[in-house]
C-alpha cells in the first residue's frame, strides 16, 4: 500500500490519466474480443455441424431415389464431387441387406458391411463429431443406412487460420484505438489539470514574494498536481497562521507599549511633583530638628524622615520606569550575567533555601546587548522567584539556540502564576503582593523589547516558567540611540 501511495505521488495526473485510459481500453477491448471470438468460434462450429448434417441428409434423399430406381450413377457422381471438394472425408451407403450400394471407394461396392448393418438395426440416427449415421427412408420405410465421415482436423485448421487473421486485424484496431485514447486522455487531462497547476503556481509565486530567496517550494518528487496543490495550500495556511500569530503578538505589544507610555508619562509628572514636595518637606524637617531638642518632636521627625525617604525611593522607581532604557550594545555572555546575578543574590538565596541550577549548553554564543540592563532583567526574575518560594526550591536556567536566537528559560518550583492573571503580569503596576510596586516584570519586558527580543510566560504544570529570546550576535541587530553612556528616553 505504501508503494502505491508513493507511486501515486510521483506520477502526474496526465500520466495517470493516460495509464488509466490505456488500462481501461485494454481491459474492455480484450474482454469484448475474447467474448466475440469465442462466441463466433462456437457459432461457426455449430454452422459447420449443420452444414455436415445438410450434406448427409441430401445424400440420404439421393440414396433413397437410387435404391428405388436401381440407378446409382448420379449418387456416385455426387459422392465424387463432395470428396474432391473436401466437404467430406468418406461415405458408405448400404441397403436393408447390409450390401454396400455406394461408397467413395469403388472396391467396397457390393460387399457386405456387418458393422453398419448392426448399427442400422440398433439405431435410427446418430451424430458424432467426425461421423454421421442416418437411415435411408421413404415415408418411414427403411431402405438402407448411410455413414458420412468428415475431416474435422483440416476444417479446424482452416478455422484457426481465419481466426488468426481476425486476431491480427483486432490487434491493429486495438493499436488505433489506444493511440486515439492516449491522445484524447492527454488532452482531457491537460484541460482538467490546467486550473490546478495554475493555482499551484500562483500560490508558489505568492510564497516567493513573501519569502524572498527561497528555493524550490515544490518537491520535485511530487508529480501529482493534486498533491502539489495540497502541499501548497498547507504551506499557505501555515504562513497565514504564523502571520496572524505575529500580527496578534504585535497588536498585544502595541497595546502594552501604549499603556506603558501613558502610565510612564503620568508617573513621571506625578513623581516629579512629589519629589519636589518631598525635598521641601525634608528641608523643613531638618530645620525643625536643628532648632528643637524635645525627644517627642525628635520621634515624629524620625517618622517623617523615614516616610519621606520611602516616598523618594518610590518616586525614583517611577521615574526609572517612565524612561525607556537605550542599550549600549556590546558582546556579552548571558551565562556570565546569570552567574553575576547569582553571586549578588547569594545571601537572599541562602536565607530562602533556594538553589540556582543551570542546564543546557553552557558554551553558548555571545549576543549584542547591554550587560547592565540584562542583569536587571534576571535580577527581577530571580527576586520574584525567591519571594514566591517561601519554603525554598529551585530556579532552573536553561540555554539553547534556535533559528538565529538564543533562548533562555527561567523556571522556578513555586506555586506558579494563575492562568486568569497570566496575561496581565507584564502590565505596569500589576502585582499580587502588597509590598510590590508592580514594575519589575514591566521593566524587564521593556528592556527585552529594547534588545529586539521577546519575553513570555510559558504554561507550566508547576511554578512560573519564563522564556526569553534574544538575537545572536551574527544577526547584526541595529540599536538606536547608541551613546558611550546610558541614555534614557521617555516613552
Amino acid at each position: 500500500m505504501h508503494i502505491l501511495k508513493e507511486l501515486h505521488k510521483k506520477t502526474s495526473i496526465k500520466s495517470k490519466g493516460i495509464l488509466y485510459v490505456m488500462l481501461l481500453i485494454v481491459a474492455i477491448y480484450t474482454s469484448v474480443s475474447i467474448l466475440v471470438l469465442s462466441s463466433a468460434r462456437r457459432n461457426l462450429i455449430e454452422q459447420l455441424k449443420h452444414f455436415h448434417l445438410s450434406i448427409a441428409e441430401k445424400l440420404t434423399v439421393n440414396a433413397s431415389d437410387s435404391i428405388v430406381s436401381g440407378d446409382y450413377g448420379f449418387l456416385m457422381e455426387q459422392i465424387r464431387q463432395l470428396k474432391s471438394s473436401g466437404q467430406i472425408k468418406g461415405v458408405r451407403i448400404i441397403d436393408r441387406r447390409g450390401i454396400i450400394i455406394a461408397s467413395d471407394s469403388f472396391g467396397s461396392i457390393g460387399q457386405s458391411d456387418k458393422g453398419l448393418l448392426e448399427r442400422m438395426n440398433n439405431t435410427k440416427k446418430e451424430i458424432s463429431e467426425t461421423d454421421l449415421f442416418l437411415p435411408v427412408e421413404i415415408d418411414k420405410d427403411l431402405l438402407g443406412f448411410l455413414k458420412v465421415s468428415f475431416d474435422w482436423e483440416s476444417e479446424r485448421e482452416a478455422l484457426d487460420r481465419e481466426f488468426r487473421k481476425t486476431k491480427i486485424q483486432l490487434i491493429y484496431l486495438a493499436l488505433i484505438i489506444l493511440a486515439i485514447g492516449i491522445g484524447g486522455s492527454f488532452v482531457v487531462s491537460l484541460i482538467l489539470t490546467r486550473p490546478i497547476t495554475t493555482l499551484s503556481k500562483e500560490i508558489e509565486s505568492f510564497e516567493r514574494e513573501i519569502h524572498s530567496g527561497s528555493g524550490n517550494l515544490i518537491d520535485p518528487s511530487d508529480r501529482d498536481e493534486t498533491v502539489q496543490l495540497k502541499h501548497a495550500f498547507h504551506r499557505m495556511v501555515e504562513n497565514l497562521r504564523n502571520y496572524l500569530e505575529e500580527f496578534k503578538k504585535m497588536s498585544e505589544d502595541r497595546v502594552k507599549l501604549v499603556c506603558m507610555a501613558t502610565v510612564g508619562q503620568m508617573s513621571a509628572q506625578i513623581a516629579h511633583e512629589i519629589r519636589n514636595s518631598l525635598y521641601a518637606i525634608r528641608s523643613a524637617i531638618s530645620g525643625i530638628e536643628r532648632k528643637s531638642n524635645s525627644s517627642a518632636i525628635q520621634e515624629y521627625v524620625d517618622i517623617i524622615k523615614d516616610e519621606t525617604l520611602e516616598m523618594t525611593m518610590m518616586a525614583d522607581e517611577f521615574l526609572r520606569f517612565a524612561k525607556v532604557p537605550s542599550p549600549i550594545p556590546a558582546p556579552c555572555n548571558i551565562d556570565d550575567i546569570v552567574k553575576k546575578v547569582t553571586e549578588l543574590l547569594e545571601p537572599d538565596l541562602t536565607e530562602s533555601r533556594v538553589k540556582v541550577i543551570i542546564e543546557g549548553d553552557k558554551s553558548i554564543p555571545e549576543i549584542m546587548g547591554d550587560p547592565a540592563l540584562l542583569k536587571q532583567v534576571f535580577m527581577n526574575l530571580f527576586i520574584n522567584a525567591i519571594q514566591a518560594m517561601k519554603e525554598g526550591g529551585d530556579i532552573t536556567v536553561n540555554y539553547r539556540t534556535k533559528e538565529g536566537q538564543l533562548e533562555i528559560g527561567v523556571k522556578d518550583t513555586g506555586p506558579g502564576i494563575p492562568e486568569e492573571i497570566a496575561s496581565m503580569i507584564f502590565q505596569p503596576f500589576f502585582t499580587t503582593r502588597t509590598e510590590g510596586s508592580g514594575l519589575g516584570l514591566a521593566t524587564a519586558y521593556k528592556i527585552i523589547l529594547a534588545h529586539h527580543g521577546d519575553i513570555k510566560l510559558i504554561t507550566s504544570k508547576r511554578g512560573a516558567h519564563f522564556l526569553i529570546a534574544l538575537p545572536l550576535q551574527n544577526n547584526k541587530i541595529e540599536f538606536k540611540n547608541e551613546t558611550p553612556t546610558h541614555k534614557e528616553q521617555k516613552v
